[in-house]
């Protein structure tokens, strides 16, 4: 069956062979918010006999206070129940992902329909980020397949937050900190889920993004050496290179080192610019398929030499050439 989904963690949805409809529910900045009674209908066709599927929530209750909350899940699969008033895990912390097996007799062909519902007597709200259905030979399809979508939206620019670091405990007020831009593109069509860098004074930092990449949370180092907490949210997605005006992209032509020699591989985008000045010199990065790298940029960023390392593989050598120089990095 096609890819299946609903990305429901920016407006409108982000849809996959499917239309979605709500009821007593609203976008809440990265997923969608149901009331008590609230209700997600989420229809989508297949032209196949499924054996079995394998439908994905993710989803999570929102907190009463610092106590976990109270908003039981029914999920339905054209009217057959797959789930019945269920707690979500996790109290309220993160996401969860529930998978639910669907048998076959209960899709058909045409029109199928999926309802998530929250309890009319929740206390708290039901937040949704994500609906998906794959064919049970075909596990994960709709999950790479809103990955990529996600990812051609891959200039993110986040307002930021610092707190510096107080090792005796005393309270600090966070401050603001400006912008952040980033873009990191290897053609591996894979939103980013972890970024660490350092720039040439010294100042480095280290940050990890919500999985729709609403937020990010980090620590950062200024050249001085003062430590703080480093968070941001995002104002901003853009298609490259859509956002990028008036700042250095640097695009380098790759290679990748394994088996005794090297051997030509794609492209290579980078931009991170925390509004610092100074150049970054090294950059670490992880996609939400697991695939990381690393990569030391030559002097004026002529090149790098790194590694990197797909899911599931073993790390190889990495090494890039500065595609164009100058103004003609800029977009």
């Amino acid at each position: 069956m096609e890819p299946t989904y609903a990305d429901l963690s920016v407006e409108p949805a982000r849809l996959g062979n499917a239309t979605v409809r709500y009821g007593n529910g609203r976008f809440g900045g990265d997923h969608l918010k149901l009331d008590a009674g609230g209700s997600v209908e989420f229809a989508f066709e297949t032209d196949e006999d499924v054996v079995e599927a394998v439908l994905r929530v993710t989803a999570l209750v929102s907190k009463s206070g610092r106590s976990p909350g109270y908003a039981p899940m029914t999920v339905l699969v054209n009217g057959e129940p797959v789930a019945s008033r269920m707690t979500v895990p996790g109290g309220g912390d993160l996401p969860q992902d529930c998978d639910f097996a669907v048998p076959g007799r209960w899709l058909r062909r045409g029109r199928n329909q999926v309802t998530v519902r929250s309890g009319a007597d929740a206390r708290t709200m039901l937040w949704l980020y994500r609906v998906s259905v794959d064919s049970v030979h075909e596990r994960g399809r709709a999950a790479r397949a809103m990955a990529s979508a996600a990812d051609e939206r891959s200039v993110l620019r986040y307002t930021t937050r610092r707190r510096v670091h107080s090792p005796a405990g005393e309270e600090r007020r966070w401050e603001p900190a400006g912008r952040l831009l980033v873009h990191v593109d290897r053609g591996e069509r894979a939103p980013i889920a972890q970024l660490s860098w350092r720039a040439a004074d010294g100042a480095e930092a280290a940050i990890g993004f919500q999985s729709a990449l609403g937020d990010f949370h980090g620590y950062h180092r200024d050249a001085d050496g003062r430590l703080a907490e480093y968070r941001g949210h995002l104002v901003e997605r853009r298609t490259y290179p859509e956002g990028t005006e008036g700042v250095t992209v640097h695009r380098f032509r790759t290679e990748e080192g394994w088996g005794g020699g090297w051997h030509a591989s794609g492209e290579l985008r980078m931009l991170v610019d925390d509004g610092g000045g100074a150049p970054v010199e090294r950059l670490t990065w992880r996609d939400q398929r697991e695939n990381s790298g690393s990569v030391a940029f030559e002097a004026e960023a002529d090149g790098f030499l790194g590694y990197y390392q797909r899911v599931g593989e073993g790390p190889i050598g990495y090494r890039g050439t500065a595609l164009a120089k100058g103004p003609a990095d800029l977009v």
